[in-house]
């Protein structure tokens, strides 16, 4: 069982570009999984753009509180509170704003773990792009 988050941001590739820089560049987010761009559906009546969507291949679910952890810093980083960051698992997705303390972070990571499927995959619907 290898897990799979995709993350979104309500800008698309745009609003993740300095994420994925942000992961790729930081040696405590490598060590948590491998990063690349993944081509997420368009909602109903949308075109996407193409590479919308980041997915990281998380090393186990044991990292996904440290991963979402990296997640908040980088948004506190940035000052970016406003817009909500989707982080997908299996089926299910949460919101993170940069503003959560470690408990909050714990019951999220809680929330994500408690609804992966046995033996699932997470999710890939489909990738696009290459591996940093």
């Amino acid at each position: 069982m290898i897990p799979v988050v995709e993350i979104r941001h309500p800008e698309g590739a745009r609003g993740l570009e300095g994420l994925r820089t942000y992961l790729v560049r930081d040696p405590r987010a490598r060590r948590l999984g491998r990063v690349h761009w993944q081509t997420a559906e368009p909602k109903a009546g949308e075109l996407g753009d193409g590479l919308d969507a980041l997915a990281i291949v998380l090393t186990s679910l044991l990292t996904l509180p440290s991963f979402l952890e990296t997640i908040v810093a980088w948004r506190k980083s940035r000052g970016q509170t406003a817009e909500t960051v989707e982080i997908r698992l299996g089926d299910s997705s949460i919101h993170v704003r940069g503003t959560e303390d470690p408990a909050e972070i714990r019951r999220l990571a809680e929330t994500l773990k408690a609804a992966y499927p046995e033996g699932g995959q997470g999710t890939s619907p489909g990738s696009a792009g290459s591996s940093p």
